[in-house]
């Protein structure tokens, strides 16, 4: 009997951490390199913030909260959602983590049971489909081809889809594609997601602000209100 967990055997290394890694050592080896790998600006904390944490501190906020965000952050998130996405939530509907990652791996782990299947539009972040296995599930990976702007197409979701399809990961702007997808575009896949009543949509909002020129962002629920009850937004920060 192995002392390490089954479970482990069925993911693979952040190839993210595994880039960031190779970088810092080639920085260190005096090359000039730019770093893609993860996801974090190339400049320091902003001075503001810097002092506003140093005063929460100093004014005693350092104790555990609730475990799904202090009611003045969901009430700053609730006024985001209808101010930005013109979405409705009322505090109960709201939880707050540490960040994307550990949303995604406690929806997923809490919803997955072994053999339900979760789509994975490709190219991906690297760790979807690790966080499904992990909990037992199979990703089904479909290509968002390079003709279509890497971008998934609804007969390409509408074959992927079976009885045993639990949830659908959407990312836009996609990490790593840049691939985002036009108001028209997503209520096309929106409109084969209403079709299957089974299915339920986890959206990956993390780049909504990272859009250039006259291009307007929309979250699938924002176009299509009838997926309102089985769609998890997660944003972040």
């Amino acid at each position: 009997m192995g002392f390490i967990a089954d479970s482990l055997q069925r993911i693979k290394p952040s190839q993210t951490i595994a880039v960031t890694q190779k970088a810092r050592e080639l920085k260190a080896a005096g090359r000039d390199v730019i770093g893609l790998g993860a996801g974090e600006p190339d400049f320091d904390t902003p001075m503001n913030i810097q002092e506003a944490a140093i005063a929460a501190i100093r004014r005693g906020e350092t104790r555990y909260t609730a475990t799904d965000g202090i009611p003045e952050l969901k009430a700053a998130i609730i006024a985001k959602f209808k101010r930005e996405n013109n979405l409705d939530y009322k505090p109960s509907q709201i939880i707050v983590g540490t960040g994307g990652k550990q949303v995604l791996y406690n929806a997923l782990l809490a919803t997955i049971n072994p053999g339900d299947e979760v789509i994975v539009p490709a190219p991906y972040w690297v760790s979807y489909p690790d966080i499904v296995q992990l909990g037992g599930g199979v990703p089904v990976f479909v290509e968002g081809k390079l003709e279509n702007g890497f971008k998934l197409t609804p007969d390409a979701l509408e074959r992927a889809i079976t009885a045993k399809t639990k949830w659908f990961i959407f990312n836009s702007p996609s990490n790593p594609s840049g691939a985002a997808y036009t108001h028209g575009e997503l209520k096309a896949l929106t409109d084969v997601l209403l079709r299957h009543p089974q299915v339920w949509i986890l959206t990956d909002d993390m780049y909504e602000h990272l859009v250039y020129d006259d291009f307007k962002f929309a979250t699938p629920v924002e176009v299509e209100p009838r997926l309102y009850v089985r769609t998890l937004t997660m944003n972040g920060v």
